[in-house]
This record gives C-alpha cells, structure tokens and sequence, in this order.
C-alpha cells in the first residue's frame, strides 16, 4: 500500500486517528494523503466581494486550518509531517471522500468513527457506514483516542470465501512490517455442518497463495456472530480487526453480511479494516493467475 488517505474534521476528538495515519504512513513508508471536508457558509446580499472571490478565500482559510491543525497535532511526532493536503467543498462528505480517492487511487482510507461531538458528524450520518459499499478500497475505521504503537496480533473473520484469500494478502503486506500474527478465526453458525473440513480446505488454499508466516486458524463457537467476535478480541487483545462487507441477498442472515460490520463498526474498540467483496471480484475476477471464484469453500 503506496497511498493513503485519511479524511478528518480537524476538530480535537480525531487528534489520535490523525497519528494513527500519520506513524502508519511512515512504517509503510507510504504517501499520506490528508482530506478536510468543508461547506461553505451562505452569503448575504450585503457582500460587497464577487461569490468568487468569496468562495477562494474561504478554500484558502480551510486550507490554512487544516495545515494547522496537522502541524499542531503532529508536532511532537517524529520526524517531520510529509503529507498532501486536500480541502473539498461539499455538502455530502462521503461523496467527496470517493472523489479524492479516485484522484489519488488511494490504496487505503481512514476515517474515524461517527462522533457526537461534532454537529456536521451527526446531521451527515456516519460515514463508514456510507463508504463501506462504495470503496473498491480497504476501509480502516479508527476509533476515538486510538493510538498506534505497535501492530502484533490482527484478527480476521472468515466465511471460508475465496475473496476471503485475497483479502489476506492484502492483509499481510499492510502487517508484514510490523511481523504481526494473522488469526483467522470463524464463528459457526450453529445448523452449519463439516465446519473443522471447511476450515482446513480454507487453510490449505491461503497457505498456498500467501507467503507469509505468521498465519494461524481457529474456529470459534459462540451464541451469535457479534458475542464471539468481542470474545475473541478479549482473549487475543489484537490491534486490529479484519472483516469482509458482503451486499448479496444471500448473505444477509450469514455471517458477514453488511448490517454486522455496522453493528460491530459502532461497538469495537480497536481499528476495524474492511474490504468490499464486489471490489475484490472486480478487481481479480479477470486475472487468469489467480482464477477467483465468488462462491463459499465447500
């Protein structure tokens, strides 16, 4: 991952998602992208400057507060901040948030979770939630007062999917700096049959496709999907938590489909990455080398 993105608010509250982007960056030694959203205010007849004129000097001022608020949030980090700045105006956050990404082909995007403390966050919805399905890339949501130190445990939740195989890869080559360990885990629905077979056909074929060693795999049984993933973030205290967003009908009372990322996204208190399985279909659906099927492990 060469280019990243991260949108903030620039308010106090994302100061340690901010960082987060920011030390990421330099370990994968990556171009940070930082992205401020802003709407511009109604003006009066009683305006003597062009709309214009108005209008530039108001980017140029959102301009000015973002680099500001970078370098003051940043200034104890080190080394020095090397970053991209871009202010849009909009009105639908999420919306410009897909354009910059296209602008820059942004290999990842950060964005912190809904807050209540800023009022344009609460009117506008959250954001995760509107990007989730639209990103063709990984989406990392990053809680309030997150700080990265270090990268050694990473949980990733299975259905036992093919896409699922290329998302790990991706996940490896975001983690292999830091040499953390990948836990592949799946929650068992409790009418699901041949789980232990499934889970070593699943094996099987990540091992062959991704070189990285540090991978393990686990089946985790609980109640429902939502109790067994914080069970496992409790017992394994990962930094992190992989999951992939699903929007086939087929899928909705599965394990993985898009309302549980949502109700996880609120709830869990550590970076949540997420990948959009249609993108990952689109993207390998034509390389022959890989030959991905979008169909469930048997």
């Amino acid at each position: 991952m060469k280019t990243l993105l991260y949108a903030t608010d620039c308010t106090p509250t994302t100061s340690a998602a901010l960082k987060y982007a920011h030390r990421l960056s330099r370990v994968l030694n990556a171009d940070l992208h930082i992205l401020h959203v802003y709407d511009l205010q109604p003006f009066t007849t009683a305006n003597v400057r062009s709309r214009g004129i108005l209008e530039k000097n108001y980017f140029l001022d959102q301009l000015e507060v973002l680099k500001t608020y970078c370098e003051n949030q940043l200034k104890n980090e080190l080394g020095a901040v090397d970053a991209d700045f871009h202010v849009v105006k909009s009105t639908n956050i999420s919306k410009a948030i897909l354009r910059t990404v296209e602008e820059i082909n942004a290999d990842l995007v950060m964005v912190g979770v809904k807050s209540t403390k800023s009022l344009r966050g609460f009117f506008t919805g959250n954001i995760a939630e509107n990007l989730m399905d639209k990103l063709k890339s990984p989406l990392l949501i990053l809680p309030d007062d997150y700080h990265l130190h270090d990268i050694s445990t990473v949980l990733y939740a299975t259905d036992f999917e093919s896409t699922d195989v290329f998302a790990l890869r991706r996940v490896a080559k975001l983690v292999e700096s830091y040499g953390a360990l990948i836990k592949v885990f799946h929650i068992p629905l409790k009418t699901e049959v041949n789980v232990d077979k499934k889970m070593e056909v699943f094996k099987e074929e990540v091992l062959k496709r991704i070189d990285y060693p540090e991978i393990i795999f686990s089946i985790e049984y609980a109640d429902d999907v939502e109790s067994g993933i914080h069970n496992s973030i409790k017992e394994e205290i990962p930094e992190m938590l992989v999951m992939m967003e699903r929007e086939q009908p087929s899928f909705f009372d599965r394990l993985f489909c898009k309302d549980t990322v949502e109700t996880i996204e609120g709830k869990v208190s550590i970076p949540l990455l997420v990948f959009n399985k249609e993108s990952i279909v689109d993207m390998y659906a034509k390389d022959s080398n890989d030959m991905l099927k979008e169909q469930t492990i048997n």
